[in-house]
């Protein structure tokens, strides 16, 4: 389990996060539970930093809010020197509370109310990310109504495609982006309005993208549509924004096979940065670089840790009623409503038997969450229906699903009245709650009617 994340450990059998064991902690507070570690956010932000600035000194880290807006999360992202991209306005005032500068600000989104657009020029961001041209003339009405001068930029589908999860595409086919060949006209339409000043163009091929070579071809897309666009204006862009969706291993392959999945990742976040910033170098050294990773930062730096509360075994029949096998069940307290995603997309989170961590993990089980839904059942190991942990696992067992810092805490939800889980964090040492975990009343406390 260590090599899903540099925090996790085993000592004693038990499974230790940032020096936390993680059984300990189970007695003392209510599963399921999340588990941060301040140290994990920090070197995220600091090896892709480190990586992106060694190949292009002239790049800024604007961390992908969506991926985890926890307020002590975002003041870690801060602390550790990154900006902000955000998706809302609930994120933008977000990231203003957690103490980011305006000027280290991106609002990106794909159906900013004027409302939003309003806060977004008050607040004086560097830059919203106009996502159709509707938008952008949206963004010009709004500002102009305020009498000021919008900062923007153009997100570009630059149409190429990323092996990912369908429902994480956001190029080549996705929602996302002005049409490639529209992109010259909103660079046209930007430069003879009073009221707008594009600085670049924005690109984002989708999240979890395994291989670099997307990366290559979607900057050379995007520098020959800022030279369009330049040579159409006479002017010149500041910025390149490369979006972000840099991979993370959520799977290890074995000794001598070829990742097989979008789970298994092998590009480092130097490979990532070569493919990005060789490129651009080799073009437009003089512009400068924005990347926006969420996933790289967020998903490695938490554990959600459940607990087993239901074991069964179930037969498994032909269509003549005739027993073909057996199923070992474990159900534990945490399904989609605190792991959306292990639902709505399949995701694979690994998990390990917390308390008997040094065990081998021969036996193989089928997970499942508390939900009152056929669906709610993990996805297994290696393509079959099954997770492994240790025999004889069962009630009071802790299940720790590791990467699961993204897109967790922002996709909670009550579902069967299921309170949202608590979070702490390890910071410097110290265990602290950054979340608390909801109550019965909470969950009906914006229903209306009901005294």
């Amino acid at each position: 389990m260590s090599e899903y994340g540099s925090v996790l450990g085993v000592v004693d059998g038990h499974l230790v996060f940032d020096g936390v064991d993680v059984v300990a902690l189970a007695q003392r507070v209510p599963t399921p539970f999340f588990l941060f570690s301040g140290r994990q956010v920090r070197w995220n932000v600091e090896v892709l930093r480190n990586a992106f600035s060694r190949k292009h000194l002239d790049t800024e880290l604007f961390y992908a809010s969506k991926a985890c807006s926890n307020m002590w999360f975002l003041k870690q992202v801060l602390h550790a020197g990154s900006n902000a991209e955000v998706n809302s306005g609930g994120e933008l005032q977000r990231a203003v509370w957690a103490g980011f500068r305006p000027d280290q600000i991106v609002f990106n989104g794909v159906a900013k109310t004027e409302d939003e657009i309003r806060l977004a020029v008050s607040t004086g961001v560097r830059a919203i990310i106009a996502d159709s041209l509707y938008e952008l003339e949206r963004i010009a009405e709004v500002a102009s109504g305020m009498d000021r001068v919008a900062t923007v930029a153009l997100r570009v589908d630059v149409d190429v495609a990323a092996d990912t999860h369908p429902g994480m595409v956001t190029a080549h086919g996705g929602k996302a982006g002005i049409d490639r060949d529209d992109a010259v006209t909103g660079f046209e339409f930007a430069a003879a309005h009073a009221a707008l000043d594009a600085r670049g163009l924005h690109m984002h091929i989708g999240s979890q993208v395994v291989e670099t070579a997307p990366y290559v071809r979607a900057v050379e897309t995007a520098i020959d549509l800022i030279e369009q666009a330049e040579a159409a204006t006479d002017g010149r862009l500041e910025f390149l924004d490369a979006g972000g969706g840099f991979a993370i291993p959520y799977k290890r392959p074995r000794a001598g096979e070829e990742p097989a999945t979008l789970f298994h990742s092998m590009p480092e976040a130097d490979a990532y940065a070569a493919a990005v910033c060789d490129t651009l170098r080799a073009r437009r050294p003089d512009l400068r670089l924005f990347i926006e990773p969420g996933r790289s930062v967020a998903a490695n730096a938490a554990i959600l840790v459940a607990r087993v509360q239901n074991a069964k075994t179930k037969r498994v029949r032909d269509a003549g009623g005739a027993v073909l096998g057996e199923e070992h069940w474990l159900t534990v307290d945490a399904g989609y409503n605190t792991l959306l995603e292990h639902c709505l997309y399949d995701w694979y989170y690994p998990a390990v038997a917390a308390g008997r961590a040094a065990e081998p993990a021969t036996e193989r089980y089928r997970l499942a969450g508390p939900l009152c839904d056929g669906g709610d059942v993990f996805v297994g190991d290696d393509g079959t229906p099954w997770r492994h942990f240790p025999a004889g696992t069962g009630v009071g067992d802790l299940i720790a699903f590791a990467n699961a810092g993204t897109y967790t805490l922002e996709m909670m939800q009550p579902c069967n009245a299921q309170p949202r889980a608590a979070a702490f964090a390890v910071d410097h040492g110290k265990l602290i709650e950054i979340r608390r975990r909801e109550t019965d009343a909470g969950t009906i406390a914006l229903d209306l009617g009901w005294r």
